[in-house]
């Protein structure tokens, strides 16, 4: 005995499954069954009116705020982008100019000469191709400074060696002696049980 006035026929176009306990989706206000009832598995064409995400912009990573319940998150992300997104002001992908003056050339990633300090292009990176003065601009004292500081840095590089060869020597003659003590005991032991 069927009861036709029992239950309603889901929406969906690929079901159209009889289900007693039908759902009413609260966007669209179709009628589904519990496997449909999501706003993805009925392809949900309201459904951005009840996602109540605040959508994210991808250049600034600030929260944008709907002008219109109704408005599609894209909609709303795309106006800001437009208007009043902050990301406009970013920095230049290739910002370190050649120090050679008739060279335009930009580099991503800075290269630094050496010798001079200055900023040089794949093609003036090397020290005979911009025609480089070395450390001449500085001034006498600032390059006295810098020989003095390199002179005790190889004073203390120096001394860090010898230090470590005297602690390698000491633990040499300490293994070598402890060694030393361990086959004569062991010898002494073999004697003592031979009697």
């Amino acid at each position: 005995m069927e009861f036709p006035q029992l239950g309603q026929h889901c929406s969906a176009k690929t079901c159209n499954k009889l289900d007693f306990l039908p759902m009413k989706c609260d966007a669209c206000n179709a009628i589904l069954c519990k496997d449909h009832i999501k706003y993805d598995e009925h392809q949900c064409s309201s459904a951005y009116r009840k996602n109540v995400q605040i959508p994210v912009c991808p250049l600034c990573n600030q929260h944008v705020p709907y002008e219109y319940r109704d408005q599609s998150p894209d909609r709303a992300v795309s106006a800001h982008i437009d208007r009043d997104c902050q990301s406009r002001k970013r920095e230049k992908v290739y910002a370190n100019k050649c120090s050679v003056a008739s060279c335009k050339q930009r580099e991503a990633i800075p290269v630094n000469c050496e010798k001079c300090s200055k900023t040089f292009c794949l093609r003036h990176r090397f020290p005979d191709d911009h025609r480089c003065q070395g450390f001449q601009h500085q001034s006498p004292a600032k390059q006295k400074k810098q020989e003095d500081d390199d002179y005790m840095f190889a004073k203390a590089l120096q001394e860090s060696e010898r230090q470590e060869l005297q602690r390698i020597r000491r633990n040499q003659t300490t293994s070598a002696a402890a060694t030393a003590n361990t086959s004569a005991s062991s010898t002494d032991n073999k004697s003592c049980c031979v009697q």
